[in-house]
């Protein structure tokens, strides 16, 4: 059985037809899973950043030790140089990052800034910051993808520095 040149074509439309339906197919599940890969490595680096911003800011605190004076208001120089470091960051939500003001105000109200101060003649200073990263995400969460289960809550970030006179 021959066929003619004409019914050959004709099967090859067709089967050229059915993939077209094919393609859109793949492309949604190679864009999706793409999508997801990259959304995972923006909140990644989104949580890197801020526990960076947060490591700065408590080491930026505890060297301000060396450059106050030992006086009464040590205690407050060093959180308002953590304060300060925070507000240079970008970990303040976008609705309160309009100005230094509203930054610095966000920083005090949500920010736990703890220093201990320890030594009279040469002061010793722990700084301990914690921000409340569940509260204050960078990146929305997904509607699909809970986030919180491998997300922290909270971030730390610790420094220690002594005073020699």
């Amino acid at each position: 059985m021959t066929c003619s040149p004409g019914s050959r074509s004709n099967r090859g439309r067709s089967a050229a037809r059915l993939q077209h339906g094919v393609a859109a197919i793949e492309f949604a599940l190679v864009f999706s899973l793409l999508f997801l890969l990259l959304y995972v490595i923006a909140t990644f680096g989104a949580v890197l950043y801020t526990q960076q911003a947060v490591s700065r800011a408590a080491e930026d605190g505890a060297r301000s030790v060396a450059l106050q004076p030992v006086s009464a208001q040590l205690q407050q120089n060093i959180v308002d140089a953590v304060r300060d470091s925070l507000a240079e960051a970008l970990v303040v939500p976008a609705l309160q990052s309009s100005s230094t003001a509203l930054r610095r105000a966000w920083i005090a109200n949500n920010v736990n800034v703890t220093v201990t101060l320890s030594g009279n003649p040469n002061p010793q200073a722990v700084v301990l910051v914690k921000y409340p990263y569940s509260a204050n995400r960078l990146l929305p969460t997904l509607p699909l993808l809970d986030t919180s289960r491998w997300m922290p809550d909270e971030l730390q970030g610790q420094a220690t520095a002594a005073r020699r006179l």
